[in-house]
Order: structure tokens, then C-alpha cells, then sequence
């Protein structure tokens, strides 16, 4: 049995280009001859869609008029070497430039317009209008070339000293403001226009456009100016009229249920006790509720009582059977035994403050006295007691 051994074949692949490759004869070439590919031709081509004729022109016209030379061959041909251009600023100040050489180097020319570009410098010439040396000398890019022509055109207007022509606008002059104190705290205090954004506000004011709104409440009526002056709104005073509940309900079928309660006409209305207060009776107290017609009457036989209660006075309870507020008369003393009636002396005793226990055998309500009458009684014993002696 033979053994058979599949090996797949692979075919190597290029990678597909769109690109036309042409030969030395088809390719784009500068104006020395040299062909251009890839990206330098990319750049050349840029740089020849935006190049002015115009603008080549006028700046070619004003180096002649300055310099008092003509220009032989094209704008780059003729500035190739920096000695044209060197001579310009010169021509606009004088010894604003190092002598240009004139050796046919390529160095040396290349040297020629640094210097040309120090001095642009030196005159005012902005930097992003200068340009790279081998944009001129290579003739990579002359339209930046033209450009730094002339913004040294509008320069030229400000060097002291010179009166030639110019190229371009006139540059303006600088102003320089000065401001009191007051006004730049004005300024700082002020709201920015980024703050304001372009409705001109430092509020949302004015953001939305409402002149395309459908006005949803155009057809209510009665609200005219609400809402403009602080005053209750439309929805706020509802279909009422009101800020409040007043009229919010129909009470045009209510049943008044006190509709037939005597007396009550007015009340409630001018801060009164209202019927519920007052009640059936008419009081805002409980005066008159007790119907007391048919209460019996317990003292009504009871003599001496007329008005009592009514003035303040004792009440016929307070007063008792006997007539007194206080206990006088309440004991029946007719039976009594009066213990001191064989005493003598004691008259009138206790009928006006002193009783008679207070003042004693000796007639006093003090002790006065009681000291001679037991001086007494001892020299009473003493004669006694010699006599019986004797």
C-alpha cells in the first residue's frame, strides 16, 4: 500500500494599488527638472492651488519701486539668491542688514536670505508670517514667500524714516486706553460674555423662543395682567375666581337644616357665638337649659328664707332652723344648772373677756397680789403658834 502525502500549494499575493506609477517621462517635475513623487508631489500640489498671481505681481511691482531695480526672470529666479532681498530692507533702513555676498554657493545664497529673514525681524515683521529658506531657494512654497512680502509691504508704513511706497493695508496705529479706578471695578464687577452667553443675559432670559407657543389659556377670560405683578395667578384663583376655597362650592341646593331656629339671624357673621354655641336657649352659657318648671321645691315650707341666695347672703342652708349663720340658739339652755350662781363676787365676770378661772381667788388675771397675801398668812401662823406657847 502506498502512502500518499497532500501538500497545498500557496500562492504568494501583492497588495492591490490604485496608484498610477509613472516613469521619469510621465512624472511631475519642478522647474529645475527634478521629478516630483509621493509627497512632494502631495506638497506641490498644495502649494500650487493656493498660489495668487495677484499677489505675485504686487509684490513683485513694490520690490522694484523700492530698490529702483528690475527684476529679471520669475519672482523665485530673481530672489533665489537673497541678494534682492537684502538690498529691500536695507532700503527700508538702512544697515538693518549684513552685506549680502555674492558668491554663486548654494550656502552662501541660503546664508543671504536668513540674514534677509533676521532683518523682517528686526523691522516688526510678525513671525508667522516668515518663512523657511528652502521654501524660496527650492521653490517648495513661494506662496509663503509672496506672504512675508507683503507683511513687510505693511510694515514698511511704521519704520521710522522711510517715506517709499508701501504694500497693503496701512497697519493701525495702537491705541492705549487708560481708565480711572471706578470704571475698571465697573469692568471686573461686570458679568463676562461667556456668563451672558448669546441671549445677552446673565439669566436664562430670552433662551427659549416663544414666539411659535400655543397659548393654552388664550381663550379663559378675566385673566388679564395676572401673573405680571405678584398677583395670584389664573390657576392659583381657579375657575372660582378666588385665591381661596370662597365659591368654590354651589351651595344653591344645599338644605339648610337651621333654617326654622328662631334667633339666630346674623350669627356666625360678625365673630357672635354661633346658634350651635348658644343652643336652643339662646345663651352662649348653660342659662336656661333646665327646663326647672316642675322641679318640687324642698324648702318651700320654710319660713325666713325669702331672698336668701340671691344677693350673696347666707342661704337658708347655711343658716339652719335657728336663723343664724352661726351656732347661736342651735342648744335649748332653759334646763341648764348654773354651778357658780352661790359664788360671790363674780358678777359681770367672763362677760367681758376674762372668765372667772383666769382671774382667780385673788380677783386677778395675773399673779399680782398673791405674794402679801402669803406674807400675811405667815405672820398670822407665827402670832398663833407664841400664843399657844405661852
Amino acid at each position: 500500500m502506498t502512502d500518499h502525502h497532500f501538500m497545498s500549494t500557496r500562492v504568494p499575493t501583492k497588495p492591490v494599488s490604485n496608484a498610477v506609477h509613472a516613469g521619469y517621462d510621465g512624472a511631475a517635475k519642478r522647474e529645475d527638472g527634478i521629478p516630483l513623487y509621493g509627497m512632494d508631489k502631495e506638497l506641490a500640489d498644495k502649494a500650487a492651488a493656493k498660489f495668487d498671481p495677484k499677489m505675485e505681481r504686487e509684490a513683485r511691482e513694490w520690490i522694484e519701486a523700492v530698490t529702483g531695480e528690475a527684476l529679471e526672470g520669475t519672482l523665485q529666479e530673481a530672489l533665489k539668491s537673497g541678494v534682492v532681498l537684502c538690498a529691500l530692507v536695507n532700503a527700508l533702513k538702512p544697515g538693518v542688514c549684513k552685506k549680502p555676498s555674492t558668491m554663486k554657493m548654494a550656502f552662501q545664497q541660503m546664508e543671504n536670505i536668513a540674514k534677509y529673514l533676521e532683518a523682517c525681524s528686526a523691522l516688526g515683521v510678525p513671525k508667522h508670517d516668515l518663512f523657511q529658506t528652502v521654501s524660496l531657494y527650492e521653490n517648495q512654497d513661494m506662496m509663503a514667500v509672496i506672504t512675508n512680502i507683503h507683511s513687510l509691504g505693511r510694515v514698511s508704513g511704521k519704520v521710522p524714516g522711510y517715506g517709499g511706497p508701501t504694500l497693503g493695508a496701512k497697519l493701525a496705529d495702537k491705541s492705549v486706553r487708560h481708565f480711572d479706578e471706578e470704571t475698571l471695578r465697573k469692568g471686573r464687577a461686570e458679568q463676562t460674555f461667556l456668563g451672558k452667553g448669546s441671549h445677552g443675559h446673565a439669566s436664562q432670559a430670552g433662551t427659549v423662543d416663544t414666539s411659535r407657543n400655543i397659548g393654552k389659556m388664550d381663550k379663559v377670560r378675566g385673566i388679564d395682567g395676572l401673573g405680571t405683578d405678584a398677583s395670584v395667578t389664573a390657576v392659583g384663583m381657579g375657575s372660582h375666581g378666588h385665591a381661596s376655597q370662597a365659591g368654590t362650592f354651589d351651595t344653591s341646593r344645599n338644605i339648610g337644616k337651621v333654617d326654622h331656629v328662631k334667633g339666630i339671624g346674623g350669627l356666625g357673621t360678625d365673630a357672635s357665638v354661633t346658634a350651635v354655641g348658644m343652643g336652643s336657649h339662646g345663651h352662649a352659657s348653660q342659662a336656661g337649659t333646665f327646663d326647672t318648671s316642675k322641679n318640687i321645691s324642698k324648702v318651700d315650707h320654710v319660713k325666713g328664707i325669702d331672698g336668701l341666695g340671691g344677693d350673696g347672703t347666707t342661704t337658708a342652708v347655711g343658716m339652719g332652723s335657728h336663723g343664724h349663720a352661726s351656732q347661736a340658739g342651735t342648744f335649748d339652755t332653759s334646763k341648764n344648772i348654773d354651778r357658780t350662781t352661790n359664788i360671790k363676787g363674780i358678777d359681770g365676770l367672763g362677760t367681758d373677756g376674762i372668765s372667772q378661772i383666769n382671774l382667780g381667788s385673788h380677783g386677778h388675771a395675773t399673779q399680782e397680789g398673791m405674794g402679801k397675801m402669803h406674807g400675811t398668812r405667815e405672820i398670822v401662823h407665827q402670832t398663833f403658834g407664841a400664843a399657844t406657847a405661852a
